[in-house]
């Protein structure tokens, strides 16, 4: 007996009939999804439709899609149709970076993140337990990118099991990126348009207000600094300060000039719109070219204002330290080694990884050292008092400007009041065990004084999680 085989293809037809069937049901789902864009829904109601139409197509996956801040560098969930809702609220606010799971690592990348295995992959070294607890043992993320570049978000496929991806799973997660991306840039641009003409009277006169106070500003620098000078000075330094307070109004004066008459402009661009609208000869074209003309004048006006709050900034200034110092540069990645080598008896039950892009550096190493020392002996004395095997994770990248090192371990780890006072003196939860509380505080002012760089504690659902950022330039 043999099998029939259809016309177009070596599959059995019952196969063909399948991937046919399948394929059909794809294009009806992207269809439907674009009709509801085009009919304006909000941007949650399509985001659900199409994970509820991707799960439909691949029953066994679970898929969600989560929207970025890039202003806080956020993630936040948008759409889920079967993954649980303590899962998807415990993701929300989260920082992305290197290694944090499949979409914040997705998200900073800028590129596909697949992990086979939840339970064995370093990314989620910090959230496994949140995974598997929701019985999530597989997660691939591809970044959700508009067409000039900017990154919307994340939409990720999640199995109950370890699964490696083939290649139609590949062209289907890529696919659904891309229709997510469509989905978000229509939401911008109806966002845009929409509000386009309500902020513009409004936009012109908070750049009206800002110049005013501004100048208010300058006025009152410029007459107490003189008052100040006229009191305290000898007749020699009042004339260096005459002299300076006439530079200063020199080099302020073309910013605000500028502000000045670009705000001018704008106002004309108005009234000839006004005017265009009241006569009904306001045709599309010269409305964009308008708004256009408007936003470079405004950004023009934005860029000149934030010149003179800098010249007045700068003015302001009366301390001024230089630091000149010639440090040898090192690899990043060699000094972790040596590091993890070294702690492992400080460590005991508990683990430390690390994952390095190639070729990172940087310089002091023995202050570097100190750093991630006292990191890890805090992680150890706080966040794991009361967990018996605990994991830490080191994530270091640099771009052309900056070398990032993110920090993560799986603790207790800091209480909202207590937040904004991690990085004081004296400053410790553990005061009647001994500890003086100045480990937090040597690590900001090392990393501040010999990195010029900075050390922040961002939003983490579990444990703590620092990111120190250093400029290579330093």
């Amino acid at each position: 007996m043999t099998t029939q085989s259809s016309l177009h293809s070596d599959k059995p037809i019952d196969q063909d009939i399948n991937y046919w069937q399948r394929a059909s049901r794809l294009e009806s789902g992207r269809a439907e999804i674009l009709r509801h864009v085009a009919q304006g829904d909000t941007l949650a109601d399509i985001l659900n439709l199409l994970c509820k139409k991707a799960e439909e197509y691949n029953p066994d996956m679970m898929c969600s899609v989560l929207a970025l801040d890039e202003e806080h560098s956020t993630l936040h969930p948008i759409a889920s149709t079967t993954l649980p809702n303590d899962y998807c609220a415990a993701l929300e606010g989260v920082t992305i970076g290197l290694g944090v799971g499949s979409c914040g690592t997705a998200a900073f990348l800028k590129q596909r993140v697949v992990v086979e295995d939840i339970n064995t992959h370093p990314y989620w070294a910090q959230y496994r337990a949140l995974a598997l607890g929701a019985g999530l043992q597989a997660c691939w993320s591809e970044p959700i990118i508009g067409s000039a570049g900017k990154v919307f978000g994340t939409f990720a496929m999640y199995y109950a099991q370890p699964r490696s991806p083939i290649e139609e799973d590949i062209q289907f997660i890529e696919t659904n990126a891309n229709l997510a991306a469509i989905v978000f840039e229509n939401n911008l641009t109806r966002k845009n348009l929409i509000t386009a003409n309500t902020l513009l009277s409004q936009t012109v006169d908070e750049r009206n207000q800002q110049l005013m106070q501004t100048n208010a500003e300058l006025s009152s620098v410029l007459v107490q600094q003189a008052l100040d000078n006229s009191q305290s000075l000898k007749e020699e330094k009042l004339k260096t300060t005459k002299k300076l307070l006439v530079g200063f109004a020199h080099e302020i004066n073309t910013p605000v000039g500028i502000a000045m008459t670009s705000t001018s402009f704008t106002l004309d661009i108005v009234d000839n719109v006004i005017a265009a609208i009241n006569n009904n000869k306001l045709s599309r074209p010269q409305a964009l070219k308008d708004l256009n003309d408007m936003k470079e004048s405004l950004e023009l006006t934005a860029k000149s204002l934030k010149k003179t709050a800098l010249l007045i900034d700068q003015f302001r200034e009366i301390d001024i330290c230089f630091s000149d110092s010639n440090k040898s540069q090192f690899l990043v990645d060699e000094l972790l080694q040596d590091f993890s080598d070294s702690i492992q008896p400080q460590l005991g039950a508990h683990t430390l990884s690390f994952e390095v892009e190639p070729e990172t550096h940087c310089h002091s190493k023995s202050a570097l050292w100190q750093v991630l020392s006292q990191l890890v002996d805090n992680s150890i004395e706080h966040g794991f008092k009361d967990l018996t095997s605990g994991s830490i994770g080191i994530h270091a990248s640099q771009n052309q400007e900056t070398l990032i090192i993110n920090y993560q371990d799986n603790g207790i780890g800091i209480s909202e009041q207590e937040r904004n006072s991690v990085f004081e003196p004296f400053f410790s939860t553990q005061r009647e065990s001994g500890k003086v509380g100045l480990g937090l505080n040597i690590i900001n002012n090392t990393i501040s004084n010999t990195y010029k760089g900075q050390i922040q504690l961002v939003d983490s659902p579990i444990g703590v999680r620092y990111e120190i950022i250093i400029p290579l330039s330093s």
